[in-house]
């Protein structure tokens, strides 16, 4: 089976590329964050969110490659080391929101607790091969099933509990919060090591996938991720009754399933394999202790560091830039 779809992967990548984008931004937060913005807050509050969710991807294909020395910066040791302790938070992060929505349904805590560490083990070992290649298919594999998913939720959701209105106030305060918040995660994917890895994993071509630009799949893979957040936007209009809990667990589960195995991946990129897998395992030993924080706890104060972050890497390749340049002036 694999071996069939690697044809079809090696031969058109750009789909495949997207889709894995779209579905390793999602994270766990996505449907979650989303669905409490819009109802808490309102529509325009959640437009602020969601243009930057939407938007960080494409920004990241048009100046990842463009930018002169980022490239550099992102592959230099501290940030790679960042990088990887960055996996980390992700993995707990979305470990924590599958745990979270699956454990109020009838599966129960426990059961829920050890599907999440289960499938955080299976792939650990399953990207010890084909890493990259393997990323890319199952995160194309769980997107497809994810708005599978969710337009049978909101449908239903629909037609059995009505349509019902939310907030249009425009409240100041809200919007320079959320408008901030568009600004952070509208740079957020520069400290996505697969997306790095997705760049090199082309221009290496090592397996013979026909390489292409790169710029495009990351478009496509933003307007992908923006598609996925109408369904959220229409979900807020509707109401979730507890006889589809398990659904809509089963739905954030695959949201967050993408991202968490991309993480788990990512640390492998960034450390090493062998180190990595060690990183990784003890990312999911510990990952009970971050728990009783909830996902938007660890998601806020996520947000709140990486972007400090992503602005320290723009201002290193700037500098960079402009010593190589006097160096080359004075020569």
């Amino acid at each position: 089976m694999f071996s069939r779809i690697k044809l079809r992967f090696k031969s058109n990548p750009p789909l495949w590329y997207a889709m894995s984008i779209a579905a390793t931004w999602a994270g766990a937060g996505s449907f979650i964050v989303g669905s409490q913005i819009a109802n808490t807050y309102g529509i325009f509050p959640w437009l602020l969110w969601a243009l930057g969710n939407t938007l960080t991807c494409i920004v990241f294909g048009l100046l990842a490659q463009r930018m002169p020395k980022l490239r550099n910066v992102a592959k230099s040791k501290p940030v790679q080391i960042l990088m990887g302790l960055m996996c980390v938070f992700q993995i707990w992060v979305n470990m924590n929101g599958i745990y979270e929505m699956l454990a109020p349904t009838v599966i129960g805590s426990t059961v829920a607790y050890v599907i999440v560490c289960a499938l955080s083990i299976f792939f650990i070992v399953f990207y010890l091969r084909q890493a990259t290649f393997r990323n890319v298919a199952t995160d194309n594999m769980s997107w497809l099933a994810v708005y599978a998913l969710i337009a049978l939720l909101v449908v239903y959701s629909m037609l059995t509990n009505g349509v019902h209105g939310i907030s249009t106030e425009i409240d100041p305060v809200q919007i320079r919060a959320k408008g901030w918040l568009c600004v952070t995660l509208a740079f957020g994917a520069f400290f996505y090591p697969t997306f790095w890895e997705l760049l090199d994993y082309n221009e290496q071509n090592e397996d013979g996938t026909k390489q292409i630009s790169m710029t495009r799949p990351f478009i496509m893979g933003g307007l992908l991720f923006g598609f996925y957040l109408l369904f959220v936007l229409a979900g807020a209009f509707t109401t979730y009754s507890p006889t589809v809990d398990l659904l809509k667990g089963v739905l954030v589960a695959l949201v967050a399933v993408s991202s968490l195995s991309s993480f788990l991946y990512g640390s492998m990129v960034n450390f090493g394999k062998k180190l990595g897998v060690i990183v990784d395992i003890a990312a999911v030993a510990s990952w009970q202790l971050l728990v009783p924080m909830g996902v938007m706890g660890v998601w806020t104060l996520m947000q709140n560091v990486r972007i400090w972050m992503v602005l320290a890497m723009f201002a290193a390749a700037l500098i960079w830039w402009i010593v190589d340049r006097r160096k080359a002036v004075t020569a």
